[in-house]
């Protein structure tokens, strides 16, 4: 009985000692493994860390080999790849791995927000408008989505979608570098004015105007488009609103106003008041030399010099300098007309190179009023000098 006993036993303690080995190698196996797989991850973030990039690459993609369906490291070395610009590899990668069917929606959307960006910097931009159009509706990725998408809206100069998405931005509480829906639609402005349609334009102008009071641009357009139409008077008023809405754009109310100001025949005593207001209040050199030439005209230069003689005095510029030059050579002897002749032709080449307007947020300057930086990419930063 004992014998057939432990006979009948002998084949559950083996099964029992084969389960036990079995279980204790697999345990090793898979605590080195885990250990050794910490290791990579540790290496990869430090090279990544130390911005060794070509190394943090290679460590996540030994990782990658030995530990095929982690779905971080797949969208990691995905993004390095894309950060160092072999945007085919990071395309792959993000492109596999969605192709995957074992992902969470959560992860699904994360690999194609990064699928949108590598499609973004390879300059696809249809296919990624699709991605971030698809990823809308998910409360997670929505506003980043909706960033992505402006951006390619701007570069696209699809306006009208550029001005739908500031729109959905500003009702999130998030508009990145400046852009106004304001903006956008002074863009439409201008490039129906060009193409004739004033009625359109007009209809982007007072929107523009309702939904920010404060946007210069389109005071500006408003008044261009109204001197086209000879409406002069309502013209002025729209450049003299300018003051209220943001002072450091006087500057580019002068000439028009001087245009409005001959068309109407008002007295000179009003203009040379206003433009005199504008210099002692203000400073800006374009309200001090239009002032002079006004006063040449009624008074003769000898006065205009006296008045730019006063502005060196406190506010040297060169184009001031160069401005009293020209009136100098109206006023001077014969004698030396010779060397003021040469030093208002330098004046006036260097005066002509200078800049007129810089960027408040990167520095960026030039001769031309750009209200969107080529810098930076901010709208409305660039202010005249």
């Amino acid at each position: 009985m004992e014998d057939w006993l432990l006979l009948s036993l002998l084949p559950a303690a083996a099964a029992s000692g084969w389960y036990a080995a079995r279980s204790h190698y697999t345990r090793l196996y898979f605590v080195g493994h885990s250990h050794s797989l910490r290791q990579a991850y540790c290496r990869g973030l430090n090279y990544l860390l130390s911005e060794k990039t070509d190394k943090a690459i290679d460590a996540f993609a030994d990782l990658l080999a030995n530990d095929f369906e982690t779905i971080e490291t797949h969208i990691a070395l995905g993004n390095l790849f894309r950060r160092r610009g072999e945007l085919e590899k990071a395309i792959e990668i993000h492109e596999k791995l969605i192709e995957q069917g074992k992902l969470s929606q959560q992860q699904r959307d994360n690999a194609q927000y990064e699928l949108g960006l590598d499609y973004l910097r390879a300059g696809l931009f249809d296919r990624a408008e699709s991605i971030f159009q698809n990823l809308i509706d998910h409360e997670a990725w929505r506003k980043g989505s909706l960033q992505q998408l402006l951006q390619i809206y701007q570069h696209e100069k699809d306006w009208r979608k550029a001005a739908e998405c500031t729109r959905h931005l500003h009702d999130m509480g998030k508009v990145p570098r400046g852009e106004t829906v304001a903006q956008f639609l002074c863009e439409l402005a201008e490039e129906t004015l060009s193409s004739g349609r004033k009625e359109e334009a007009w209809q982007y102008l007072e929107e523009a105007l309702r939904g920010d009071s404060k946007c210069v641009r389109a005071s500006l357009l408003s008044a261009k488009l109204r001197m086209r139409e000879g409406r002069f008077e309502d013209a002025l008023q729209s450049l003299k609103h300018v003051e209220s809405q943001n002072p450091a754009y006087i500057p580019e109310i002068i000439e028009p106003l001087l245009i409005c100001h001959e068309h109407l025949e008002k007295s000179a005593g009003e203009l040379l008041g206003y433009l005199g207001y504008l210099y002692e209040t203000y400073g800006f050199e374009s309200a001090a030399v239009a002032l002079a030439e006004r006063i040449r005209s009624e008074q003769g230069a000898g006065k205009a010099i006296e008045r730019l003689q006063r502005v060196l005095d406190y506010r040297p510029s060169l184009k001031v300098l160069n401005s009293l030059t020209g009136l100098l050579l109206e006023d001077a002897a014969e004698l030396p007309k010779e060397a003021l002749i040469r030093m208002d032709r330098a004046l006036g080449r260097m005066n002509a190179d200078a800049s007129r307007y810089r960027c408040s947020q990167c520095g960026f300057s030039g001769t031309e009023l750009n209200w969107r930086c080529p810098s930076c990419r901010h709208w409305e930063s660039t202010k005249p000098l």
